[in-house]
């Protein structure tokens, strides 16, 4: 009888920890959350320039091929919204569209943002604290097996993430999120969008999937005008290490066909955006 009595004690004891850690980091995530949903309200007060830099390696890590480097620019429609148009190419083509108005320039795509949802890998279920520090507080994310199928793609691919995030201990913003895909909940067909032909290209496989590897950094742009308030966190740069489809293939990207020589094993995408506030006399560059 007393060894049950010392058995329920001991377990209640060891249960405790474990429920307050959980509870701490719940709290946590939702602070990173409501600060994330936050930050996106001050893109208003911003624009900025994009530089995408995609290189194909073998299996050995060697370059096969390098494609040609595209800069876009935000653009801000008539109600408010916002989008990326292409400015300049590397190889000398010239940008689509370039000298049209906002309306016809702008592109369903934006650039700034990840191919998985940062808001859902922040509400994770398997999330934990796994350090703390004066730099950042850490929080370790491991795949979430139950909502791998879920027929939310945000949902699925978020829960097929391994990652790191690491938090800024003053706002709870993400500092960095470094992870990798390690299941199927990310794999996604798209239709190649062409902008300089008219032919209807077959539904393409993303490289964002499995075995795809990313690193993104965020860095807090200050407010030039004494307001913190307009302050804003931008993807100052982002990294991505992807699978490439067997054989000879071809890669899309803003409206443009590559053709890619002798296939490939990983494509190498990097991404550095440069912040201005508007009426700032100068411009933050990160690199």
């Amino acid at each position: 009888m007393l060894a049950r009595a010392t058995c329920a004690v001991l377990c209640l004891l060891t249960a405790l920890p474990s429920t307050a850690a959980d509870k701490s980091t719940g709290q946590l995530l939702a602070k990173a959350v409501a600060a994330f949903e936050r930050n996106q309200q001050n893109e208003r007060h911003w624009n900025w320039t994009i530089s995408e830099t995609r290189e194909m390696r073998d299996k050995s890590g060697i370059v096969m091929q390098k494609f040609p480097e595209v800069k876009s620019e935000s653009v801000i429609l008539g109600d408010g919204r916002r989008c990326n148009a292409v400015t300049a190419w590397g190889d000398g083509h010239q940008a689509y569209l370039k000298d049209a108005g906002a309306e016809e320039r702008c592109q369903a795509y934006n650039a700034l943002m990840t191919p998985f949802n940062v808001t859902l890998l922040l509400k994770s279920a398997t999330a934990r604290i796994s350090a703390r520090s004066a730099e950042a507080i850490t929080i370790a994310v491991e795949p979430d097996k139950h909502r791998q199928h879920d027929p939310d793609f945000g949902v699925r691919c978020a829960a097929s993430i391994e990652a790191t995030i690491r938090l800024d201990p003053a706002t709870s913003f993400p500092l960095s999120i470094e992870g990798k895909v390690v299941d199927n909940g990310c794999t996604n067909q798209f239709t190649p969008v062409m902008h300089e032909t008219p032919l209807t290209r077959a539904p393409m496989t993303s490289n964002f999937r499995k075995t795809a590897a990313f690193r993104v950094v965020y860095g807090l742009q200050k407010d030039r005008f004494d307001n913190p308030a307009n302050s804003y966190w931008i993807a100052v740069s982002q990294h991505y290490d992807q699978p490439a489809a067997e054989g000879p293939t071809v890669l899309y990207y803003w409206g443009r066909q590559f053709r890619v020589r002798g296939g490939g094993h990983r494509l190498i995408k990097d991404i550095a955006t440069t912040s201005q506030e508007f009426g700032a006399g100068s411009q933050l560059t990160f690199k």
